[in-house]
């Protein structure tokens, strides 16, 4: 209980620390792309690969790929509702900041440190999910609507998905697993050091984007979107908690997934779909301070903590 707590209290240390580097200027306001980088192209896939090595094949959990496509696709339809009057600067923030998560860089090290192996599978697999959509679909299907056009380029999206390091990292070990591949023993010493520094880096690097100077105008702005994300993700968590036939910890690992920020993807593919910089960056770093409470939250409630 004291050694989960000391966790948890780090994670918490790491992302101020972060913060309150940049802000007496040891790093420069960009330089949080340098950790971005190392987490989602190095540690992330090491984190991964480690995982999925301690991982026995249950076709069952397939059902996770699908419940975050299909979580994604209904608030990409909300917000499309929902946002029908707003200025296109405020649409597109809304078509593509309320579907999808950072999942990769934020809920992995929460579920890498607090549960087991097979969680952490388990949010690789929603990562899938998710990643089909905000590493392109849902950016594609935002500017279409904005636009008034109609067909989708697929071949554009895929292009996009096989430049994701960490969608490749999920799909290739996914593929490993159902083949019944062994992985090295010797390959998950060599890559065990790097994986156990993604916690690290990725909270830190989350204190580095952190930005705290928001405007209250802006902060009304993306109030609407934000109860709109965590109303869904708490009846998805109670979903996925009370009817999903699935194991107690992989459940409680969706729980917690379900609760990730906004996806780092969507706030650079944002300001392309005409988005306003200033209402984007306001909706990351809020989802961040409000994701933080309800994950260490929900490890408390779980009993985890």
């Amino acid at each position: 209980m004291g050694n989960i707590l000391l966790k948890s209290g780090t994670f918490l240390f790491l992302i101020a620390l972060g913060y309150i580097l940049k802000r007496i200027r040891f790093f420069g306001p960009e330089d949080y792309k340098i950790p971005v980088k190392i987490v989602l192209n190095v540690t992330m896939p090491c984190a991964v690969l480690t995982s999925f090595a301690a991982y026995k094949p249950d076709f069952s959990l397939l059902v996770i790929v699908l419940i975050a496509f299909s979580m994604n696709c209904i608030l990409l339809f909300v917000s499309t509702l929902l946002s029908k009057n707003c200025p296109r600067s405020t649409r597109a923030v809304w078509l593509n900041c309320v579907p999808g998560n950072n999942i990769g860089a934020f809920a992995m090290p929460f579920v890498q440190s607090f549960l087991t192996p097979a969680s952490l599978v388990a949010t690789c697999l929603y990562d899938i999910g998710n990643a089909i959509m905000c590493c392109g679909t849902t950016y594609a299907i935002s500017k279409n609507i904005l636009d008034g056009t109609k067909g989708i380029d697929l071949k554009k999206i895929g292009k996009t998905l096989l430049k994701s390091v960490p969608f490749l990292s999920y799909f290739v070990m996914l593929l490993i697993t159902l083949f019944r591949i062994p992985i090295p023993d010797t390959l998950v010493t060599f890559v065990s050091p790097i994986a156990n520094a993604n916690a690290f880096l990725a909270m830190f690097m989350v204190g580095m984007m952190l930005d705290l100077n928001i405007e209250k105008s802006v902060l009304r702005q993306v109030g609407g979107m934000l109860v709109v994300r965590y109303v869904a993700a708490a009846l998805a968590a109670v979903a996925i908690y009370f009817l999903l036939p699935l194991p107690l910890p992989i459940r409680q690992a969706l729980c917690i997934t379900v609760f990730a920020p906004v996806s780092m993807v969507a706030t650079a593919f944002t300001p392309d779909a005409g988005g306003d910089p200033a209402v984007t960056a306001c909706c990351n770093s809020v989802s961040i301070l409000i994701s933080i409470p309800c994950m260490i939250g929900l490890l408390a409630v779980f009993g985890i903590l």
